[in-house]
């Protein structure tokens, strides 16, 4: 009996790379129309004139992932998805501040 192998094809990006609206898409498992509502919302700031023609921060892929996953595992619709991205960002933003703090003052 023969087993089936899957096989991937990995690249690495940076922060400063760009990534087309097509692979974001895949990757995200979103579909073009999300990303550009999500664009519109503020959650990532693509270049380019058309959304088939957009290329997108690396950087934004956790948050176009994570909102992916919200739409689609929980049924959240784009706006509350934006919202949910924005909220979560916030509090890790707080926690990391709180741990600094905690850090300074302990002795």
């Amino acid at each position: 009996m023969s087993e089936a192998v899957e096989h991937y094809e990995v690249c690495l990006v940076s922060e400063t790379d760009w990534i087309g609206a097509g692979e974001i898409c895949a990757l995200c498992r979103l579909d073009l129309t999300a990303i550009a509502e999500l664009a519109e919302l503020g959650v990532v700031t693509p270049r380019g004139t058309a959304p088939a023609e957009w290329l997108l921060p690396a950087a934004a892929l956790p948050r176009l992932a994570l909102a992916g996953r919200l739409m689609r595992d929980l049924g959240v619709n784009v706006s509350g998805a934006a919202l949910a991205v924005e909220l979560l960002e916030s509090q890790q933003t707080l926690e990391r501040q709180l741990k600094r703090l905690e850090q300074l003052l302990s002795p």
